[in-house]
C-alpha cells in the first residue's frame, strides 16, 4: 500500500539503533518519513476532489445531452434524438466509472488517514520514550 515503505523506513531506522544518539537520529528519520506520508495524504485528497469534480461536470453533461434529446423529440428530429440517446449512454458509462474512481479512491484515502494516525502515534511514542512500544512497527 501506500505506506509500506514508510513503514520499512519506521522498522529499520529504529530496530537497527541501540545507542540513545542513533536513537534520536532514528527519531529524526521517522519524522521525514511522516512528511512524506502527509504529503502523500494531500495528494490523495486533491486527486480524490479533482475526480470528484469530474463526476459532477460528467454529470451535468450528461443532463444537458438528455435535454437536447428530448428537445430534439418534441421538435421530431428523429436523427438528432438517436445521436443523443448514443452520446447520453456513452456520457452514463463515463459517470459511472468516474463515480466508481472516486469511491474508490475515497477509501484509499480513508485508509491512507489511518495508516497516517498510527505511524504519527508510533512517532509520538517513539520521541517520548525512546521505544515503539507494542503494536508498533517493531511487533509486526
Amino acid at each position: 500500500m501506500l505506506f509500506d515503505q514508510l513503514r520499512a523506513s519506521f522498522r529499520q531506522a529504529f530496530e537497527s539503533t541501540r545507542d540513545p544518539a542513533d536513537r534520536r537520529a532514528a527519531v529524526s528519520e521517522m519524522k521525514a518519513a511522516l512528511v512524506q506520508a502527509r504529503l502523500g495524504v494531500d495528494d490523495l485528497r486533491q486527486g480524490v476532489e479533482a475526480t470528484r469534480a469530474r463526476v459532477r461536470a460528467a454529470e451535468a453533461e450528461l443532463e444537458t445531452t438528455r435535454r437536447r434529446g428530448r428537445l430534439a423529440g418534441e421538435v421530431g428530429d428523429a436523427e438528432t434524438v438517436a445521436v443523443a440517446e448514443r452520446f447520453a449512454a456513452t456520457q452514463a458509462e463515463r459517470v459511472a466509472v468516474l463515480q466508481a474512481k472516486a469511491e474508490a479512491q475515497a477509501r484509499e484515502l480513508a485508509l491512507a488517514e489511518r495508516e497516517l494516525q498510527e505511524m504519527t502515534a508510533e512517532f509520538k511514542r517513539a520521541a517520548a520514550t525512546g521505544t515503539m512500544g507494542p503494536g508498533g512497527p517493531s511487533a509486526e
